[in-house]
């Protein structure tokens, strides 16, 4: 249940620092850059709970492979936006 806890906090926080980004395409404005101290908040918990949880080898793991999943999924997200042809 933790693991799943911690893949939350990292989808989180890498959605709120892509749409934080100027040049993300998921909203149509980006979101203030204050959120980008949330979303580091977000990740040092996240490791925090993932070496409670883990061992040290496979919490690095485990933290590198998901941050790098979300960072690839959630840009792709915006082309399952329906667009407006007005």
């Amino acid at each position: 249940m933790l693991q799943l806890t911690v893949i939350l906090i990292l989808l989180i926080a890498t959605t709120l620092l892509y749409c934080s980004n100027r040049h993300q395409r998921l909203l149509k404005k980006p979101i203030s850059k204050y959120w980008r101290k949330l979303a580091t908040l977000l990740f040092i918990a996240a490791i925090a709970l993932a070496f409670y949880i883990f061992t040290s080898a496979a919490a690095a793991f485990f933290i590198l492979l998901m941050v790098m999943l979300a960072l690839m999924i959630v840009p792709f997200t915006s082309l399952f936006k329906s667009k407006d042809i007005n």
